[in-house]
């Protein structure tokens, strides 16, 4: 991820608009995100992301070839893509896993804006991201494996999978 060097003051305001939601679109009428990554091992809440992800965050773009994998990897919605808005930034969670000899693995993972990415690929546009801290990224899990949290991040609260 590069940093997006613009100040905050002359950063475009990236609020989402209200738009007419196409019937036929069983993505956008969807309630309740969320981003299952890992074998559905992993759970996050999306809406809780965006709600802390609000305004005055800084934006980073993320790398073409990070972009390729998640876009890669991801089920893209053909007929969702064409009424988002590449312009809203997505989001970028850390996660932990154990590692088959229980060394625990950090990693990013792109968990909200998949078909906004997909889009810019499409268009050759950078496509742009807030990056969760780890206590957030925490916050936000669902479901988890056990183990996958690391030691200095114990106190914050998660949901574990037994």
């Amino acid at each position: 991820m590069s940093r997006n060097n613009k100040s905050s003051k002359s950063k475009k305001s990236r609020t989402s608009k209200i738009r007419q939601v196409p019937e036929a679109c069983s993505r956008c009428t969807r309630n309740g995100e969320a981003f299952y990554c890992f074998k559905k091992k992993f759970v996050f809440d999306i809406d809780m992301a965006r709600t802390m992800v609000g305004e005055g965050r800084e934006t980073f773009e993320l790398e073409p070839d990070d972009v390729d994998y998640s876009v890669d990897r991801a089920e893209i919605n053909e007929g969702h893509l064409e009424h988002v808005d590449p312009s809203i930034p997505g989001i970028v969670g850390h996660v932990f896993y154990p590692d088959e000899d229980g060394t625990i693995v950090h990693a990013h993972r792109l968990i909200d804006g998949h078909h906004r990415a997909t889009r810019c690929r499409n268009a050759g546009l950078p496509f742009h991201v807030y990056v969760l801290s780890e206590e957030e990224s925490i916050a936000i899990l669902i479901r988890s494996p056990k183990g996958s949290k690391p030691e200095h991040l114990v106190s914050v609260p998660q949901p574990v999978l037994e």
